[in-house]
């Protein structure tokens, strides 16, 4: 399959789940895309690390829980 064939394909794929196609680069710079990505993470690791438990954390609370009796 050629590199032509498999934008052809990709392309199909988004008008039948009617997304939009990209026709150029764009107008963001890689250092803008970078600088948003890490903004964006930032805000995903901290949400991430709230809901973190270690899984020395839930053997812990597994052991509290069966010893209670």
């Amino acid at each position: 399959m050629t590199t032509q064939k498999w934008i052809d394909a990709t392309d199909d794929l988004l008008k039948f789940r009617k997304k939009g196609i990209l026709l150029n680069a764009g107008n963001i710079s890689h250092k803008q895309a970078l600088e948003k990505a890490y903004e964006e993470y930032e805000k995903f690791r901290i949400k991430q690390d709230k809901k973190y438990i270690s899984s020395m954390d839930e053997l812990y609370k597994r052991y509290l829980e069966e010893n209670k009796k």
